[in-house]
């Protein structure tokens, strides 16, 4: 079984419900965002957003946890944080040695398929903290529990600068959306599932021994398409009977969103 998610707005968090709660009616304390967030804010039935199955990538050490409050990537994007963030230290950031992917579904929560997006803004998560763009539990309040993603060539929120590495694509998947199993409902905090455990490589797997020279031009454009295609390939090779996948259309729109 997996952890339980942390409940919205511990902590004395009133701020996180913004909806027009009558705290005392629901039994709510005046520190207990929480408690108010789940009575007043949060919307429990299905939104008519549409259900999207993708595969999500992560670059991490041999801990294993579940996929609550992180960011994950697209082929692309996993392999262009290795290449700009990872193999530049030695050892590597953060220990990391592998990378795993999730067999993700997703489904916009109600109010956001009302501003016409499948997904909201991609937020950064550092150690299971949301950091930002902005205060993530407002928008939390407003939207529901939604899934995040920004394409590279959009330059927002991260990376700010064009890269060697087109197509690439960045989400974020906060843990209170997956309070359910199955096929997301759209619910605000029922939207995404994962599968478990991931499918998983180790970088050895992918490059052999001499790191070097496997990520050598590292700003070259074709250089990194046959990164990203051997990294494919070898998923493949390892996990024959898994299904080829699209990556849905990340269709966050800054103007929609704030």
């Amino acid at each position: 079984a997996l952890p339980p998610s942390p409940a919205p707005g511990t902590g004395g968090d009133r701020g996180v419900c913004t909806c027009g709660c009558d705290w005392a009616s629901n039994g709510c304390g005046d520190d207990d965002g929480s408690c108010c967030w789940t009575h007043c804010c949060s919307r429990n039935e299905p939104s008519d957003g549409k259900t999207f199955t993708f595969y999500v990538y992560r670059a991490q050490s041999t801990a294993t946890y579940p996929p609550l409050n992180v960011n994950g990537a697209n082929l692309i994007g996993v392999m262009w944080y290795l290449q700009h963030e990872v193999v530049i230290e030695d050892p590597p950031k953060f220990g990391i040695s592998r990378i795993l992917r999730y067999k993700m579904q997703t489904k916009a929560p109600t109010r956001l398929v009302e501003k016409g997006m499948n997904f909201g803004v991609r937020y950064a998560y550092d150690s299971g903290l949301c950091t930002g763009p902005g205060l993530c539990s407002p928008e939390f309040s407003r939207y529901g529990y939604f899934v995040g993603c920004n394409k590279f060539e959009s330059l927002y929120p991260y990376p700010t600068e064009e890269t060697a590495f087109p197509g690439g694509i960045w989400y974020s998947f906060a843990g209170n959306g997956t309070r359910c199993v199955g096929e997301p409902t759209g619910a605000d905090t029922c939207t995404y599932t994962y599968s478990w455990p991931p499918d998983v490589v180790t970088i050895d797997e992918l490059v052999g021994k001499d790191w070097e020279v496997f990520f050598a031009n590292g700003e070259d454009v074709e250089a990194n398409n046959e990164k990203v295609e051997a990294l494919r390939t070898l998923f493949k090779k390892k996990y024959p009977d898994t299904e080829d996948l699209e990556d849905p259309d990340c269709d966050f729109s800054f103007a929609n969103f704030w």
